[in-house]
């Protein structure tokens, strides 16, 4: 079996939905014929996701338990000054994500824009 390795990006919070929707739609499809990794990268005005993020709250758990993962970018919260505990439960971050981006892909991640 082949591995996929699907990486979102998403850079402004109008495609935080979108993505979420993106990464559930991927898993469903290769689930059952594939090995897989997918994650979704929060950074720059994305971020600003997480100033409301109950109405995600319900894809996101969907997505967290169908073994996809979701960072938010350090470098980010500090930049649109959002508490580092807005982050929510099961979500990850990374220091800066920028860098993420091109370690992930160097690791055969598949880059997609939200």
């Amino acid at each position: 079996m082949a591995d996929l390795k699907l990486l979102i990006h998403v850079p402004d919070s109008k495609r935080f939905e979108p993505a979420l929707k993106v990464a559930k739609n991927f898993v469903m499809a290769v689930k059952d014929k594939k090995s897989f990794s997918a994650r979704i990268l929060v950074n720059f005005e994305g971020i600003t996701v997480l100033n409301n993020f109950r109405i995600f709250e319900n894809l996101f758990r969907e997505v967290l338990d169908l073994g996809v993962e979701v960072y938010f970018c350090e470098n980010a919260l500090k930049g649109f000054n959002i508490p580092f505990d807005k982050v929510p439960e099961g979500g990850k971050t990374v220091p800066a994500g920028i860098v993420a981006l091109v370690e992930w892909q160097n690791e055969g991640y598949k880059y997609v824009r939200a």
